[in-house]
């Protein structure tokens, strides 16, 4: 791994907050819980951002970033943006109106549970109604999300705190109180329990087990949940009865190329995880090691560490360009049960200003915010060329078909062959990918023909 990034390693970029682009959202992990009519639909990490949301009722796409409407100057997580990440993420669907007199959505059905004329679906954020719209509502690292169903006929938000741990046949307190102002709730059943006017009830377990808490009231809104781990006397917290490894399920910026969904040499590595039939996630980590055959090595690198023992389902990681990284990802729940997964590689492609690298000449550089790197090169004349050493076993070229675009040379280790790349396509598209190669180094020339503008974005050798 070279020294560059080792360097990016110890830097603040494991931590959100640092931006993969400038004009995107910094991604942040939340708790998001969707209470429906009679149940819970949803409840655990999501990481999300701002972003657009297309809706089947919206009438298209819709920013819902925070800049709404001028709520802020830049791109921000929203608590939408939340549900949205949510829902496709896990498998439940949901609907909203969009409305352009205050430039946001108004949610009206998820996973089936559709308002009324008077039961409408309503935004809590850390306990308290949200006096915003949900695109217009930044939500940050850690809070609690929360969609309700006929949210606004509730007298309370309950809030539910109890031990995390406790022994078989030993009683403990739980405690029931509203999330808005801290106030004790009397009258809540938690675990067959019913809270007195200190918003206290005694619970008490004659069997081990994992068990998941939840204060429930009629006039009010469905608590959080707490996950308990009862053990035999002696046995250490959550160790009897939890043998089951959390799940584990990554999600990258693209499914080979960084440049398929990001912009950015930075880019999120995040994940979504369930323990549901345990005692529940402890802390993630995540490593990272680069690949043999890129630009700068032809030797697999060692594992290193992004993150250690971290409670968010995200981290940033910055590379180096033409470079193949796969990512471990390690869940380790309360039982020390542990899951870990290794990514499939993921390229960070060779941007059209990395000079030092892919040597271009002839061309015109433009501004694009849609572009890897958000620049792209174009060349109207024939006789604009570019040249890539590289390592690996293929390559790709990067760019966008034009309406009357023209026509590229592509010689790769000495064999040419001309591409058209007239057409309509959209930005970040892979015009060309070469044939499997030897191992080793190979050389990459281009060289436009004339005929019509040629637009390039960035070149991505794959290991």
């Amino acid at each position: 791994m070279t020294n560059r990034i080792r360097g990016s390693l110890l830097i603040a970029l494991a931590i959100f907050g640092v931006s993969a682009a400038g004009a995107a959202a910094a991604p942040v992990s939340v708790n998001l819980r969707v209470e429906g009519a009679s149940s819970t639909i949803f409840d655990g990490p999501v990481t999300t951002d701002g972003h657009t949301i297309t809706t089947a009722s919206s009438g298209g796409a819709q920013p819902c970033d925070g800049t709404n409407a001028g709520a802020f100057p830049s791109a921000v997580p929203t608590a939408t943006a939340a549900l949205d990440d949510g829902a496709r993420l896990n498998g439940f669907t949901w609907d909203a109106d969009w409305f352009s007199s205050f430039s946001d959505f108004s949610v009206k059905e998820v996973a089936g549970e559709a308002a009324t004329t008077t039961q409408f679906w309503g935004l809590v954020v850390n306990f308290q109604f949200s006096q915003t719209g949900g695109c217009t509502t930044k939500v940050n690292n850690g809070d609690e999300v929360l969609w309700v169903f006929d949210a606004f006929s509730k007298l309370h938000v309950l809030k539910l705190t109890a031990p995390a741990s406790a022994t078989t046949g030993t009683p403990l307190t739980a405690t029931v109180v509203d999330g808005q102002d801290g106030t004790p709730v009397a009258g809540a059943t938690i675990g067959g329990k019913t809270t007195g006017a200190d918003g206290k009830a005694t619970l008490s377990f004659a069997n081990s087990g994992i068990y998941k808490l939840k204060a429930d009231k009629s006039d009010s809104v469905r608590s959080n949940s707490v996950s308990l781990c009862v053990d035999p006397p002696g046995a250490d917290p959550c160790t009897s009865s939890d043998k089951t490894a959390p799940t584990l399920t990554p999600t990258l910026p693209g499914r080979r190329l960084a440049s398929e969904r990001g912009h950015s040499r930075t880019v999120l590595i995040s994940w979504q995880a369930s323990d549901a039939s345990g005692a529940g996630v402890a802390y993630y980590s995540v490593d990272v090691r680069e690949l043999s055959d890129g630009i700068r090595t032809a030797k697999a690198g060692p594992w290193k560490s992004i993150v250690a023992r971290t409670t968010l389902t995200g981290v940033h990681f910055r590379g180096d360009s033409g470079s193949a990284y796969e990512f471990r990802i390690i869940a380790v729940d309360r039982a020390a049960n542990r899951t870990e997964i290794v990514t499939d590689p993921l390229v960070l492609p060779v941007d059209d200003r990395d000079r030092g690298i892919w040597k271009l000449s002839g061309w015109k550089r433009q501004r694009s915010a849609s572009a890897w790197g958000l620049t792209v090169v174009r060349a109207r004349e024939a006789g604009a060329t570019g040249v890539l050493r590289f390592r690996g076993r293929s390559v790709s070229l990067i760019g966008r078909k034009l309406a009357k675009g023209g026509r590229l040379r592509v010689t790769l280790d000495g064999k040419s062959r001309t591409l058209r790349v007239r057409g309509r396509s959209g930005p970040r598209t892979v015009l060309w990918t070469s044939p499997t190669l030897k191992a080793g180094s190979h050389l990459l020339k281009v060289r436009t023909l004339g005929g019509g503008p040629v637009e390039l974005d960035a070149v991505a050798p794959r290991p």
